[in-house]
């Protein structure tokens, strides 16, 4: 069963435009990740968010993740790799959630600090959602990044892209908002693009109180 049919060539759905660039997408202000989860959230896909900001070793990585995921047996995959890419195949989706968009908030403090698990948490990621798209499944991956300039080496065969709403550089750094995005706190809704005077446009890391 294919994961889309033709008519999204023309109407252009929120998972749609995420998936055709993979799985893992990075996003650093809260009006862009509200929006992705709305409109995912709208299409059916089910939200979880692991926080990594209190990561400090390999295990808690894993275990961030294992804690958010509804039905994934504690300790299931904690202690290695290997266990818990079973948990990305057996729990993370399956028959009865075949749509899921995985939230890692504070991911770029968790690389800075464990920066090889971080990266390697990415890759197990993107290799898990291609096997999902194998049974009809999807999943999509929004990374918290507070680096508007990080580039990363591939990983998973993919190349970890910004989401279409601060795709753009003066987007991402927050100097201005897409026309789009509904947000308060910005100087006139008639300006486009609009300038951004209010705390809601500051990175999500700052408004959620990410601590290094």
């Amino acid at each position: 069963m294919p994961a889309f049919d033709d008519s999204v060539r023309g109407t252009h759905p929120e998972d749609y435009q995420l998936l055709i660039n993979g799985h893992v997408h990075f996003y650093r202000h809260r009006w862009a990740l509200d929006r992705l989860q709305a409109d995912l959230g709208s299409l059916g896909y089910v939200l979880i968010t692991a926080d990594l900001s209190s990561c400090k070793d390999p295990n808690a990585v894993r275990k961030a993740v294992i804690s958010a995921t509804p039905g994934w047996p504690e300790g299931y995959g904690r202690g290695s790799w290997a266990g818990f890419i079973d948990g990305l195949t057996d729990h993370l989706l399956n028959a009865d959630r075949h749509q899921v968009v995985l939230t890692l908030a504070c991911w770029g403090q968790a690389h800075r600090t464990r920066g090889t698990e971080a990266w390697a948490l990415l890759d197990h990621l993107a290799g898990a959602g291609r096997w999902h798209l194998l049974f009809g499944r999807q999943l999509i991956c929004l990374i918290e990044n507070d680096d508007p300039d990080l580039e990363l080496p591939a990983f998973g065969a993919e190349y970890a892209g910004w989401n279409r709403h601060e795709w753009f550089d003066r987007h991402r750094r927050g100097e201005i908002v897409p026309p789009w995005i509904e947000i308060s706190g910005i100087e006139d809704d008639s300006l486009s693009p609009r300038t951004v005077i209010g705390t809601s446009a500051q990175p999500a890391s700052q408004a959620d109180a990410c601590t290094a």
